[in-house]
């Protein structure tokens, strides 16, 4: 069986982040006797500083003799902590990605680098027995927990609800719904879904990966492994329905003008002023929405692909993971911060901080509004995770060959032999 690489979440987040500064913190100093203490140093994307940073500052207050030191980077994260860690000087605390393959090469995600002795094992710690089955293998390698898992947000369609509001509509619930919801926002001179087609490394992919949920992979949660046994292939499956719903949904108007010249920060930009009615994507960028129209009400919804709204299902997948440098100079304050934030109280305020939900659920949480309809599909069992495909060249595929047919010059039937292609290299 060949391993799986989990490497589709960092891309659909995080693809296109360009470097802007490559200074880093060495490991912090400990206290001579070993107890909780000294200088804790750490690297964390600048992007999600809001729910790190509250961790950090509780964890302070609670430990007075403690300075953690966190560099909030705001360009490519993999490469600075990768040369951090080739040079041994990379911090106490890790920013990683979840899941992986074991082996080499300058990969950060989890299974990767604990298979390279690179993290500090964590499974002494009470939480990690509190890791749902969902997320324990994102977490873990040969039966040791390595990183805690964080908060899980959701893929969907993320609607301006005080703009649908103005304008008497209420999100579609069916396929039906869909068309129906496109007319109607051209006739009040909107669009309906602000997809970002014009950025091949993650946009086109988010409104099948939406839909391939419902279609695919909440029906057959093993349709992957049949793929791997070459019992199921793309071409065979309701991916063809899919890439059929997205070449209607193009045709009749939905994605709004220029589409296939937008990006995904245009996209959402274009919902927060009012001029898309949503955007289906990640709910990590209603931070940037909100923060752009914070007087606006919003709302995430599963995106419907059939005529029943029973059957949607919503993916759901881990955000960053936070991990301890297997060479930290002060492994017991490192361990301690992390079971710090493993304490409900801390772990709601890391989710608030990047419009998500715990990773591992607690009755104190009290989802936003806005994700509301995520929480309960996940408490009910109605998600998907990413597909976890052979190689990352199918993801590669997927992103170009969409933007093709949509142009015209590829057929669905063509897309998926594309992508499966790619998936038995």
């Amino acid at each position: 069986m060949r391993y799986r690489k989990a490497a589709l979440a960092v891309s659909i987040l995080f693809a296109g982040v360009s470097l802007v500064g490559c200074s880093g913190d060495s490991g912090g100093a400990a206290p001579a006797d070993g107890k909780i203490g000294g200088t804790l140093t750490g690297v964390w994307d600048a992007t999600y500083k809001a729910a790190l940073d509250p961790v950090v500052k509780g964890f302070e207050k609670k430990y007075p003799d403690v300075k953690v030191d966190i560099n909030y980077i705001g360009g490519d994260i993999d490469k600075l902590i990768s040369t951090q860690l080739q040079a041994g000087s990379a911090p106490d605390l890790l920013l990683t990605y979840p899941g992986g393959a074991p082996g080499g090469g300058a990969s950060l995600k989890v299974v990767s680098m604990a298979s390279q002795n690179q993290l500090m094992d964590l499974s002494s710690s009470a939480w990690t027995s509190t890791v749902p089955k969902q997320w324990k293998g994102d977490v873990s390698h040969e039966g040791k927990t390595y990183a805690y898992p964080g908060a899980v947000q959701g893929l969907g369609a993320l609607y301006n609800k005080t703009k649908t509001d103005e304008l008497g509509l209420e999100p579609p619930q069916t396929l039906s719904e869909v068309y129906a919801f496109c007319d109607a926002a051209k006739d009040a001179g909107v669009y309906a879904y602000a997809q970002g087609l014009g950025e091949a490394t993650a946009g086109p992919q988010m409104l099948s990966y939406a839909q391939t949920g419902t279609l695919v992979y909440g029906p057959d949660p093993d349709f992957t492994e049949k793929q791997n046994e070459g019992s199921a292939t793309f071409q065979d499956s309701a991916w063809k329905t899919q890439l059929d719903i997205y070449e209607k949904m193009s045709d009749e108007g939905c994605f709004g003008e220029g589409a296939l010249g937008r990006s995904r920060q245009q996209g959402a930009d274009a919902v927060a002023a009012g001029k898309a009615l949503g955007i289906v994507d990640v709910s990590a960028v209603l931070a940037g929405i909100k923060a752009a129209a914070p007087k606006n009400t919003y709302d995430l919804q599963a995106m419907p692909a059939t005529e029943s709204a029973a059957d949607s299902y919503m993916l759901a997948l881990p955000i960053y993971t936070l991990a301890v440098n297997a060479k930290t100079k002060n492994p017991t304050t490192a361990k301690a911060f992390i079971e710090f934030l493993a304490e409900p109280e801390n772990t709601n305020l890391f989710a608030e901080g990047c419009k998500s939900v715990p990773a591992i659920p607690n009755d104190s949480f009290t989802p936003p509004a806005e994700l509301k309809q995520f929480t309960d599909l996940v408490k009910d069992g109605k998600f998907t995770t990413i597909p976890t495909w052979p190689n990352a060249e199918v993801q590669v595929v997927l992103n170009e060959a969409v933007q093709s047919m949509l142009l015209g010059k590829d057929s669905p039937e063509d897309v998926l032999k594309k992508m499966q292609d790619a998936f038995d290299r």
